[in-house]
């Protein structure tokens, strides 16, 4: 008897994970193909028809297989007969034309007329859907051939109510999300800093938004901007040192959109551009303790239970010397203890630097001053003390470098019972020269 009961609880159970996760579209979609497609009927030139995709956080459709070439003539229909495509192509080969979600050319699959690609005609790709051309792809000008098109988004995972067989229990496990893209849940706060942020987002279940693809990333630029007016909205990124990144949620860094002339600063928190004189859609660095916008996620499909427990978090630290760490991989940075404020008495530091082995190290000191002859930096060309010295340091000495010879470099920092300064930082870099 003891095993029908089991037997009885156990169905409702799988029931519920199955009906929680099924896939549904956004915004008017249409779920074809494991893709959420929408027609547009309005003729618009190729940059008009992407700029409107992109107001939903979509893109102008994607062809990646032959089953996805036939879903375009299943959402259109006999709607209109010519439709852009998410394909601009910048020669004559369609291993030259790229896909607008960042995911590669179409060299891999492609479906061009006889002829085509053909940029002299255009750079941009329409699908024809009627006559001896249907199924086909075609060159167009991007500018002068307005067209309908669709855009498509991925598809996501909504809750629902469900009603248990058996059992006379109406249980609402519904997800009330506003915006739900790809899986995930997304909800957009006033101003708060990093810690206070990531508290409040994680009352929802969630954390501050990782973005981990180019369509993520256009999701989220899209949602914020018409929420709030601040150049600036958190992310759920964190730079504990120079060219180290990390998700607060713990995700893969397998996508990257840092402005391409932003250098982070060490122990500094992410936000993305929210206005074109902000570097719209890219990711900045900025202080942990300022207050902005923010965004955060978590999975979609599933209540959040109320009066979530709090995970106190530690933020980056605003001085991460590395002072007696583990091995450091180039490149990076070190610092005497709290700089740019003084160290303290009776420190005894060591950095373990380290590259690819056909490499040698470069260590450029960018401010240096410590107790002259009393607190004392050493470099040694090598793994450890036991190696050759390459110098010993102290007092006011402002910028310098100083190389090893081989793969490896061991730095020291002793400091003596009196007297306390600034002390120093430097990067490390692999280096090819002399």
């Amino acid at each position: 008897m003891q095993f029908a009961v089991i037997a009885f609880f156990l169905f409702p159970i799988f029931y519920t994970a199955f009906a929680a996760s099924t896939p549904v579209c956004t915004n008017g979609f249409t779920l074809i193909n494991s893709k959420c497609l929408r027609l547009y009927t309005t003729p618009s030139s190729y940059s008009a028809a992407e700029e409107s995709c992109r107001s939903v956080g979509a893109t102008l459709v994607t062809i990646k297989s032959a089953n996805d070439n036939q879903a375009i003539t299943t959402i259109v229909g006999s709607t209109v007969s010519l439709v852009w495509m998410g394909l601009y192509c910048l020669d004559s080969d369609p291993s030259k034309c790229l896909w607008d979600d960042s995911t590669g050319s179409a060299g891999i699959y492609s479906n061009f007329a006889s002829g085509f690609p053909l940029v002299e005609i255009g750079k941009c790709v329409y699908y024809s859907v009627q006559g001896a051309l249907a199924g086909k792809w075609v060159s167009g000008d991007c500018d002068n051939d307005p067209r309908a098109y669709v855009c498509e988004l991925p598809y996501t995972i909504a809750g629902e109510y469900i009603k248990f067989l058996f059992v006379k229990v109406l249980i609402d496990v519904s997800d009330n999300c506003t915006y739900n893209y790809n899986g995930f849940c997304y909800s957009v706060h006033s101003s708060a800093p990093f810690v206070q942020a990531q508290e409040i987002c994680e009352q929802e279940c969630g954390n501050l938004a990782s973005i981990n693809s180019e369509m993520e990333n256009r999701y989220v630029s899209t949602l914020a901007n018409p929420w709030t007016s601040s150049d600036w909205v958190y992310i759920g990124a964190m730079f504990p040192r120079s060219n180290a990144f990390a998700w607060i949620d713990g995700s893969v860094w397998s996508y990257n959109n840092i402005g391409p002339s932003i250098s982070p600063s060490s122990g500094y928190c992410a936000v993305i551009g929210n206005s074109k004189t902000s570097n719209y859609g890219f990711w900045v660095d900025t202080g942990c303790s300022n207050a902005w916008p923010f965004v955060c996620k978590r999975p979609a499909g599933t209540q959040c239970p109320q009066n979530q427990p709090t995970v106190t978090v530690t933020p980056v630290p605003t001085n991460p010397s590395y002072c007696n760490s583990t091995l450091l991989l180039a490149p990076g940075v070190i610092t005497s203890p709290n700089y740019p404020q003084n160290y303290d008495n009776n420190l005894f530091c060591s950095y373990q630097l380290t590259t690819l082995g056909s490499y040698k190290i470069l260590l450029k000191f960018s401010g240096f001053i410590t107790e002259p002859n009393h607190d004392i930096v050493k470099v040694y060309n090598g793994d450890s003390s036991d190696k050759p010295l390459l110098g010993s340091y102290s007092g006011n000495l402002g910028s310098f470098n100083v190389a090893s010879t081989g793969n490896a470099m061991y730095v020291t920092f002793k400091s003596d019972w009196s007297n306390v300064y600034q002390g120093f930082s430097a990067k490390f870099f692999s280096y090819s020269g002399p």
